[in-house]
């Protein structure tokens, strides 16, 4: 009798035991890093509730100047995967980033999908603002699921379903931005910071960038802009928070144009977007 109680007693903690490990392994979720808030918005998309995505640079922030924290740096150690966009910080930092981490998995967003678009701060001309087209979103989300499902075959059902729901919404975006932008006349895009170029290309527009080669507008070049505003009859300059706005301004009032802040860093990309197109509307809607 004592050892048929016994046995039932072992025969229950072995039982919660591997309950437990089940529980536990079941529960462990995918620690994934990702450089910029709409990265870290489309693997939260697609990753649910299997994922943990910690993000390096925080709203307000550059990623032209970011340098990691010593606790990002420390986190890293235990990060599954990195999902990087090219932007300029990692260019200096993603080799550290590999060797806190050997056994990290580096996704490169990208390269894959950008095209030779002129970009002020990249010598080799690849332009890494790539999300900024919906239909680049796309490719990305793609991307994501496909590395989650990699690595996480488990849940590899929960990825399609999430990701097939994800890009139906950018196929709804896509859409949306088209026909609001369908009817515009106006077609110059001027920008303190060239990263609307995936954006201008997809809806028809051009962007005119203030900034030349990562500096300062120079004299010569501003008067050359504002002539050309003129002309063009261009009465809105769009400027990004996280950058030095000062020669924006000065034109916009030259040419008596109103300035809007238009920010491609915002973490829910979806409503963000949304905003963006309609601040764009109305700003190349005035005459």
């Amino acid at each position: 009798m004592i050892n048929m109680i016994f046995t039932k007693r072992l025969c229950l903690v072995v039982f919660l035991l591997v309950a437990t490990a089940t529980n536990v392994n079941a529960a462990k979720k995918i620690n994934v890093f990702v450089s910029i808030l709409p990265q870290q918005y489309f693997v939260q998309q697609v990753g649910g509730e299997h994922v943990n995505v910690h993000v390096m640079v925080g709203p307000g922030l550059s990623p032209e100047t970011y340098e990691p924290t010593p606790q990002q740096m420390a986190a890293l150690a235990n990060a599954d995967i990195y999902f990087s966009i090219g932007v300029s910080f990692e260019k200096a930092w993603l080799d550290k980033i590999r060797q806190s981490n050997k056994e990290l998995i580096v996704i490169e967003c990208c390269d894959q999908f950008s095209d030779l678009h002129e970009h002020s701060h990249d010598d080799n001309n690849i332009d890494p603002h790539i999300w900024t087209s919906p239909k680049k979103a796309i490719q990305i989300t793609k991307l994501v699921e496909k590395s989650l499902k990699e690595i996480d075959e488990n849940n590899s059902g929960s990825y399609e379903v999430l990701a097939s729901n994800f890009i139906a919404e950018l196929d709804k975006l896509d859409s949306t931005i088209k026909s609001k932008l369908s009817t515009l006349k106006q077609k110059s895009l001027i920008v303190s910071h060239p990263s609307w170029g995936y954006f201008a290309d997809e809806y028809g527009l051009t962007q005119i960038s203030i900034e030349q080669k990562g500096k300062e507008i120079q004299a010569k070049s501003m008067v050359n802009l504002i002539k050309l505003a003129k002309e063009k009859n261009i009465k809105a300059v769009f400027v990004q928070s996280q950058f030095n706005n000062k020669a924006a301004r000065i034109i916009a009032k030259e040419i008596d144009a109103v300035v809007f802040d238009v920010d491609p860093l915002a973490f829910n990309y979806i409503e963000n977007m949304n905003n963006v197109t309609d601040k764009i509307k109305e700003g190349l809607s005035y005459e």
